[in-house]
């Protein structure tokens, strides 16, 4: 809900610190609280996961929360007011971001389209990336491996692009993940990784 987009298994494993093991997850599909995909494991709310983690923020904290979790939720109930003193539903609050100190919306912000640059001036390989990669996702938020995306740029070079995925990695709908299974990465896929974090990613996905 925080994120407001899918997320891959390995961001709660590797980033959040949250163990989110098999049963758990089967757990929260048989009670139609989110879907997930395969290759890599992708999480995603569904309509009821989003009423249900709602419904969370305005929760007492339960007795076993421990410090930790007495903390969160201090920190769920000022949501919750913020909420109900804006007006603003849960999920349009989780997709505002802060760019300049500036809070707009990130649905309004990313364009649904890259557009071409102004005749004469080379494209920005970023937009670049972005424009291989709407012509490789059969839909916004797949994932595609980078070896395919490196090959659909084969006008710039490994340094352009790897540029590019660093900077793009800093943008709320972009995700760059490691393969979950590294045993079934080809050669060709281990070598197209760009290495962001001490760490080896190999799927990108573009929400938007």
């Amino acid at each position: 809900m925080i994120k407001a987009t899918p997320l891959p298994q390995t961001y709660f494993t590797n980033i959040a610190g949250i163990g989110l093991k098999a049963e758990h997850r089967r757990k929260l599909v048989s009670l139609e609280l989110i879907d997930v995909t395969e290759k890599p494991i992708t999480l995603a709310l569904t309509d009821d996961g989003w009423r249900r983690a709602a419904e969370e923020l305005g929760a007492e904290t339960p007795k076993s929360a421990g410090s930790a979790g007495g903390t969160l939720y201090v920190a769920l109930d000022f949501l919750r007011r913020l909420i109900d003193h804006s007006g603003v539903r849960a999920d349009d609050l989780f997709r505002l971001q802060i760019n300049g100190g500036d809070v707009i919306s990130a649905l309004a912000a990313a364009p649904s389209t890259v557009t071409d640059p102004p005749a004469g001036q080379e494209a920005d390989p970023a937009i670049l990336v972005r424009r291989a990669y709407q012509e490789l996702a059969a839909k916004p938020g797949d994932y595609v491996m980078l070896s395919d995306l490196r090959s659909a740029l084969d006008d710039l070079s490994r340094t352009e692009v790897d540029a590019a995925l660093i900077r793009l990695n800093r943008e709320r709908d972009v995700h760059l993940v490691p393969e979950s299974n590294q045993k079934v990465l080809r050669p060709e896929e281990r070598a197209a990784a760009v290495s962001i974090g001490n760490q080896d990613k190999h799927l990108l996905a573009i929400s938007s």
